[in-house]
């Protein structure tokens, strides 16, 4: 069983080169846009994961407990596996493991992770992988992404099943999630936290999930030679894609708002025309600031313009695009 595609236009007009509609992640998660089909699910998505309503976007390998007391209690091969697997990630992507063998991919459609969930009498909740799909990276050479359809069994669903993804949904297979192995993100601040032996579950739409697409993911072949981007770039990164001028946590952005962006490594570079720059960026946000994304934000920092600056200055340079 296979993930839908839906070729859908971004509400705000289509992009040049690499651009997109960018998305934004508060402690609370970003509330989702009530039109979710008029922009794509990758583009702007649905941000969070749950079972629940508990939050499973972080899960660790090993049965610790996550900041909503959700933990892993077990593994269920797919159907016509037999033997004691073990839950893993590699190069940024689920595996599944036992002596001599290794599932990945559609290997692992009809697996079942089993969460503990305090909040249905400590009752063991399995999560299906009910879907698999290859996704184009954003970045220029890299493998393609994948990604999973995860549901859980909810009575109340017209399906009897609940995509832990959670948004303005009725299928359950409609959205779907990447996998960043080895790392959190910290919602508030905007910032990584390397966590050997964590997970975080990405979903559509999601900085996390824009990150691992631009191939910026803690275990991703960002180089060509195996080896990651660094901490400081990701969180670049991470601060780039939500807009987090101040370096402080907040987000001067909304979901779907258009946006042009080109790193150092020229992996992702606009493919024509660019509008006026908005920033340059490095892990502590803004290092100067043009034309905001928003038209007319007021910014709480101080941050000097962008007519001294370039690329050279930064990790990313981003533009609004022409005519906004």
């Amino acid at each position: 069983m296979m993930v839908r595609r839906y070729g859908v236009l971004c509400m705000f007009g289509a992009l040049v080169g690499a651009g997109a509609c960018d998305g934004v992640e508060e402690a609370s998660e970003a509330s989702l846009r009530s039109d979710t089909y008029t922009c794509p699910r990758w583009r702007c998505g649905f941000n969070s994961a749950e079972v629940n309503g508990r939050a499973i976007r972080e899960l660790n390998l090993d049965g610790a407990a996550n900041g909503a007391g959700v933990r892993i209690v077990g593994f269920v091969p797919p159907l016509g596996q037999i033997g004691a697997f073990s839950l893993d990630v590699e190069g940024d992507a689920l595996v599944a493991r036992k002596t001599g063998v290794t599932l990945r991919g559609a290997q692992l459609v009809g697996a079942q992770i089993l969460v503990n969930d305090p909040a249905v009498l400590n009752a063991v909740v399995p999560i299906t992988i009910a879907g698999y799909e290859e996704i184009d990276s954003w970045a220029a050479g890299a493998p393609k992404v994948g990604a999973y359809a995860l549901v859980y069994p909810d009575v109340s669903a017209v399906l009897g099943v609940r995509n832990v993804c959670v948004g303005d949904i009725t299928d359950a297979l409609t959205s779907a999630a990447v996998v960043l192995g080895g790392e959190t993100y910290d919602l508030a601040a905007k910032t990584v936290q390397p966590n050997p032996r964590w997970l975080t579950i990405a979903c559509a739409g999601s900085a996390a999930a824009k990150l691992r697409l631009m191939n910026y993911g803690p275990q991703s072949d960002f180089d060509g030679d195996g080896n990651p981007a660094s901490v400081a770039q990701r969180q670049t990164t991470l601060k780039m894609i939500t807009a987090d001028y101040c370096g402080d946590g907040h987000s001067y952005t909304l979901n779907g708002t258009a946006l042009q962006w080109e790193n150092a490594a020229g992996t992702l570079v606009p493919g024509g025309a660019v509008g006026a720059v908005e920033a340059v960026w490095s892990q502590a946000g803004a290092v100067c600031l043009g034309a905001t994304r928003l038209a007319g934000a007021t910014v709480a920092c101080a941050r000097p313009s962008c007519a001294d600056y370039s690329l050279d200055d930064g990790e990313w340079i981003t533009y609004v695009p022409p005519g906004q």
